[in-house]
């Protein structure tokens, strides 16, 4: 693929004479946002849309890839994972010797091929709910998501495949002591993802929760899940902290978007000498990608920029700067650009903490 690079370095330099510039430096990489609640207030949250299917074709989520290159694609990563006997690894990845329990209806086997690896919420289902906007890298991080387990399962082959891609409002485990396991479980999976549910669906899962004990969740954000429409600010301790996770589809090679967090009220007049920025944006070329904050009085900060050598997906980092000689109350402007051509991101959601 060939990807051109938009040269950066005229307005940046522009910026540095007039003296609005701060270089920040990154603490390191952080974890995706995490959200914990009682599973009836998770389903409560879910939010309602109707479904789409329109264009949906499975081909357009590469799935069962070899991420790590180890020579075990995403469905022997999940037999080997989920394996009650461990299984020997072979050349090729064959496995021999194990055992799985199919927690759909409760069957045990021992030759690999009895089992399908479910997509808990299925891959047309996720079309319905939001995917179909989502880039082809996205969809593919969907199908082959190993970050957390409940999003693929080992299941009896027939039991998968008669499930389909039906909702639990049309189907769920005929073993009725996994019921609640299974909703909780498909709640997670939406949330992670910031899919939607339509009316039927928040019925169903509404009715189950309602059954099942309220036990906290969490959950580790990779799309839209827990973000507002709006900012919210949050005193701590002397600092504040503000939020914002409106959804923001970054352009290929295009203008500069923009998110906007306001902070009012805040005791701290000043803020700290080392103010924290969390940014969370999807992408499957981060050296792609320029990130820079806007101070209330206009004054530019660089979090990140362009890097032709970084081939790695995805900016999930927390980012520290010395903000002491701004105002902390009034709009903060996140700016994010993609700097190459070839591929589309998505600015999840970003926090300043001053």
């Amino acid at each position: 693929m060939i990807r051109k690079h938009l040269a950066l370095a005229t307005a940046a330099a522009a910026l540095l004479a007039a003296g609005l510039v701060a270089v920040v430096t990154t603490a390191g990489p952080a974890q995706a946002a995490s959200i914990s609640q009682p599973l009836r207030t998770m389903v409560a949250n879910l939010p309602v849309a109707a479904e789409v299917r329109t264009g949906y074709d499975r081909d357009l989520f590469n799935h069962w890839i070899d991420a790590d290159g180890d020579g075990c694609n995403t469905r022997y990563e999940v037999l080997i994972a989920e394996a009650t006997t461990a299984p020997g690894v072979g050349s090729g990845c064959t496995l021999s010797g194990g055992a799985w329990l199919s927690y759909f209806d409760g069957a045990t086997w021992t030759d690999p091929a009895d089992l399908d690896i479910d997509h808990l919420v299925p891959l047309a289902e996720s079309w319905d709910s939001g995917s179909r906007n989502w880039t082809s890298a996205q969809r593919q991080a969907y199908a082959n998501d190993l970050g957390d387990a409940r999003a693929l399962a080992a299941v009896t082959d027939n039991v998968n495949q008669s499930k389909g891609d039906q909702d639990p409002a049309e189907w769920t485990p005929s073993l009725t002591s996994v019921r609640c396991r299974y909703v909780t479980e498909w709640t997670a999976v939406k949330t992670r993802w910031g899919l939607t549910v339509d009316t039927a669906e928040k019925s169903a899962l509404t009715g189950y929760a309602a059954a099942c004990t309220n036990s906290t969740v969490t959950v580790e954000t990779v799309l839209g899940g827990g973000t507002t429409t709006s900012p919210t600010v949050t005193p701590t301790g002397g600092t504040c902290t503000g939020t914002n996770g409106t959804d923001v589809t970054i352009p290929d090679a295009g203008a500069a978007v923009t998110s906007t967090i306001t902070i009012s009220g805040c005791s701290r007049t000043t803020p700290s000498t080392a103010s924290a920025i969390y940014v969370n944006i999807v992408h499957p070329f981060r050296g792609d990608i320029s990130v820079y904050l806007y101070a209330p009085d206009g004054t530019y900060y660089i979090l990140k920029s362009t890097s032709s050598t970084d081939s790695a997906a995805n900016v999930i980092t927390t980012y520290t700067a010395n903000l002491s000689a701004e105002t902390t109350n009034g709009s903060w402007r996140l700016s994010v650009r993609d700097g190459y051509s070839g591929d589309t991101g998505y600015l999840n959601t970003w926090t300043i903490t001053v």
